[in-house]
């Protein structure tokens, strides 16, 4: 008979690693089993339907155990609310005659997250949740409508809530006593209440400011967690510098053993954004910083792009600054069948584990191991992904400039000098207001974090569709389109030893890589226009504006034909949303033809 945890790596189908032995890995990336690593808390996060996928699970563990990591995170909003009640507030004859089937549904997920925690326990790894607050279950404002105001919205700042958040993660530990802890964003406006989303007229939220809101969900949440001897982690996520000052002032209000969790950039997972300023400056905290691997923002894992030189820039600067753990995330909750274990972006993931070891990694090294575990295909779904490929060392160089060059595209595609254009992360821009107005606050709070760096002085300015700034945009647009043209002769795929299919896939990856890069150029010709035209209301610029619309309604045509070809994971759909386009050609055109009239 097979031990439990035979059974368990063996039927989770992880073939995958098999290709390349522990110990020959080792050997070649030997800071992953070095002693005395740079970071203390070394974290894989798995975000939204993947954390209820075994597979996915027994991949992470055997992942972690190749890398050094010794923590793992499960990312869903309301993660807490799928495993318990609190039965304070659902007796068990209501839950059975009012939610029986949400009753089986807690008591499913109870044992599989038991079964993890059991899991990750053996391998000597932690395991955190990591939620938005404040999140409630199905029925708990039908059970006390004393949080409603007299407007109908639920207040956010009812005395309910602290009492429901204290017994809430009191019967969490009590459920799973292994859990390592928590990590929650109070700042969030994704949870189902909050204080930045808060839509009560009372006189109490009138009279709230965001950080007493703060201190009192994170002081609710903290009793409990910290009665149990379990680490509660703070996130500085939030829209402004504000804000997420506001967050990490309340945590300073309760304890400084509450970790605080940054973002390594300045606002999001943006690559060519500053640092983030609270970095160092966190009033005696412990703190952990998160780091996306999969490309949110960066082509969403679909098309390949390494970001490894900008991720030891920075792990090397947060090490200097006193952060003790890194978190690596490998997917999004909303995206399903993808992750950086269906895309060349794995590269990011093992880079990021290795640098967790030691910032001062050679980073061949991370490219080499990359190689080693092997390449994945991003047009097969990763529930249905094959053994990744191994590639031999002798193509290193050739793979290494082609992700480098990956990421030279993909910053002068989806960023404006420097400033996020897309919509949705990666979707062409729904309206003019939409791409233009997220450019132009992202370049507004740049001035603000960039600590007088001369980088981002008037960055704002960069962005105002003034001629001059114009001709500059459209040079790196098409700069853009000349360089993604030539990946296929920096990777060559015909030459590379995998399947004949997966040459196929890898060269209509990469001409889809063109056709995006051809329709976000398309668009931000569309935005600059016709922004320029209604604050000039020159009837001229507007005429071009509606040239752009012309070449978007011929761009489309072909968009729907490359997606007509053959059968695409959905997620390949939604990058190229085609609604999306048909708004953005609707807006512009909304926008420029009265003024072409004139």
């Amino acid at each position: 008979y097979m031990d439990r945890r035979q059974f368990i790596e063996g039927a989770a189908c992880v073939s995958a690693l098999s290709a390349t032995p522990f110990a020959a890995f080792a050997r070649s990336a030997s800071p992953a089993g070095a002693g005395n690593p740079d970071f203390e808390v070394r974290a894989l996060e798995i975000d939204g339907d993947r954390i209820w996928q075994w597979r996915s699970v027994a991949g992470a563990f055997a992942f972690m155990e190749k890398l050094n990591l010794n923590t793992l995170v499960f990312n869903q909003n309301d993660l807490t609310e799928t495993v318990i009640w609190p039965h304070k507030y659902y007796p068990l004859k209501l839950r059975r005659s009012r939610w029986p089937t949400r009753m089986s549904r807690v008591e499913n997920a109870r044992e599989y997250l038991i079964n993890v925690t059991s899991e990750a326990k053996k391998r000597g790894i932690k395991f955190f949740f990591e939620v938005k607050e404040i999140s409630f279950p199905d029925g708990i404002v039908e059970l006390h409508p004393e949080v409603l105001s007299p407007n109908g919205a639920v207040c956010a700042n009812h005395p309910f809530w602290w009492e429901f958040l204290e017994t809430k993660y009191t019967e969490l530990f009590n459920v799973i006593p292994d859990l390592g802890g928590i990590i929650v964003s109070p700042g969030s406006r994704e949870s189902q209440l909050s204080f930045v989303a808060n839509n009560c007229s009372c006189k109490t939220c009138a009279g709230y400011t965001a950080t007493e809101w703060y201190t009192k969900l994170i002081s609710a949440m903290y009793a409990p967690i910290k009665s149990h001897g379990k680490i509660l982690a703070v996130r500085d996520f939030g829209s402004n510098r504000a804000l997420m000052d506001q967050v990490i002032d309340a945590a300073s209000n309760m304890s400084n053993d509450i970790v605080l969790m940054l973002k390594a950039m300045a606002q999001d997972f943006y690559p060519p954004q500053p640092n983030n300023p609270r970095i160092g400056h966190v009033n005696n905290h412990p703190q952990w910083i998160e780091y996306d691997c999969w490309g949110q923002f960066f082509g969403q894992g679909l098309f390949p792009c390494g970001v490894v030189e900008d991720m030891q820039r920075r792990l090397v600067y947060c090490k200097a600054n006193g952060a003790v753990g890194i978190q690596l995330r490998t997917n999004i909750e909303w995206e399903t069948e993808c992750s950086v274990f269906n895309s060349f972006n794995l590269l990011n993931f093992v880079a990021g584990g290795l640098l967790c070891q030691s910032t001062t990694l050679d980073l061949d090294e991370a490219y080499k191991s990359w190689m080693q575990f092997g390449l994945y295909d991003a047009l097969i779904s990763e529930s249905m992904q094959p053994d990744p490929v191994p590639i031999p060392p002798e193509y290193l160089p050739r793979l290494k400039n082609f992700m480098k060059a990956c990421w030279g595209v993909m910053e002068k595609t989806v960023y404006v000098r420097g400033f996020l254009f897309c919509s949705g992360s990666g979707m062409f821009p729904q309206t003019v207001a939409e791409g233009y107005n997220h450019m132009k606050g992202q370049a507004r709070l740049a001035e603000e974090n960039g600590g007088g760096d001369s980088r981002w002085k008037d960055a704002s300015k960069r962005v105002d569709p003034t001629e001059e700034n114009i001709a500059i945009v459209f040079a790196e647009k098409d700069k853009a389109l000349a360089e993604v043209q030539e990946l296929s002769g920096i990777l060559q795929p015909d030459s590379l030893p995998v399947s004949p299919e997966f040459k196929e896939h890898i060269k209509t990856l990469l001409r889809m890589y063109h056709i995006y890069v051809k329709g976000v150029r398309l668009c931000a010709i569309g935005c600059f226009r016709a922004k320029q035209a209604d604050e000039t209301k020159n009837a001229e610029v507007a005429r071009q504006a509606l040239r752009a619309v012309e070449d978007l309604q011929q761009y489309r045509t072909e968009v729907v034909q490359l997606l007509a070809e053959r059968y695409y994971p959905h997620y390949v759909l939604r990058m190229f949303a085609v609604d999306y386009l048909d708004d953005f050609i609707r807006d512009v055109h909304n926008i420029c033809s009265p003024l072409a009239k004139k």
